[in-house]
């Protein structure tokens, strides 16, 4: 499962090589910019020190954003490590929307996003985490394709003590209701091409965080995915169900 989750990621990074090229090359642009104008300011018959100045604090701040896609990047198709440490969730599903952007934008997707800001951090291993979040974006991404209006929401909150949810739902072609108590079966798939392992993946990642995932069809149209995971770690219940 390890080796086949890391397969999953490698995959995933072939599918947004252009929404990352595109991440890294818009700060690149504006340090590029951002110099060319400070070398003017610069070189003029009368230096203009003030606008300089100014034109290299953006290129400072463009170059940090740069570092930090390809460090988000690099951390979400890494290896697993196995190593564990407290998790902000709101922060991984910023990352994970942000290397997305580009691909929702141009599917005219149009994003909501209710983040609670007070809840608490989890204990758990972030790649594996920020890998549910963007197979189940990418999903609900491509189950709009062929439908209109296209619209994506994504929610987290404390459904209950000692609990943290996300939610995320598309208004997409939705689920059979045959299909959805198989949806997360490994090798099924309701995809021509697909290999039926994204959702058994994200299963086996939640369950392995002591927590839990479920689909549910959206009010009026597409499909709702929540998964829920505790605040603190039980290792009894999460050796159980790795088991």
């Amino acid at each position: 499962m390890a080796e086949l989750t890391y397969m999953n990621r490698k995959a995933t990074a072939g599918e947004l090589s252009a929404s990352i090229a595109h991440e890294v090359n818009q700060p690149l642009a504006g340090i590029a910019g951002r110099a060319s104008a400070a070398l003017r300011w610069l070189r003029a018959e009368k230096p203009d020190l003030k606008k300089a100045e100014d034109s290299l604090e953006q290129i400072l701040a463009a170059s940090h954003r740069a570092s930090d896609v390809v460090a988000s990047v690099r951390a979400m198709f890494k290896r697993d490590t196995g190593q564990r440490s407290l998790v902000d969730i709101n922060s991984l599903i910023r990352t994970v929307l942000a290397i997305l952007r580009v691909d929702l934008q141009k599917n005219g997707i149009e994003i909501e996003t209710r983040l609670d800001e007070r809840i608490p951090a989890i204990e758990g291993e972030i790649v594996q985490l920020q890998q549910v979040i963007l197979n189940i974006v990418m999903n609900a991404s491509e189950a709009m394709q062929s439908v209109q209006p296209r619209r994506l929401k994504v929610q987290s909150d404390q459904s209950r003590s000692g609990t943290i949810r996300v939610l995320v739902q598309d208004t997409g072609t939705g689920i059979d209701a045959a299909n959805i108590a198989r949806i997360f079966d490994a090798l099924f798939t309701t995809k021509s091409g697909g290999m039926g392992m994204g959702l058994s993946i994200c299963r086996s990642i939640i369950e392995g965080h002591g927590g839990r995932i479920w689909v549910s069809p959206a009010p009026i149209r597409g499909a709702i995915f929540q998964f829920e995971l505790p605040t603190t770690l039980d290792e009894e219940r999460v050796s159980t169900s790795a088991a």
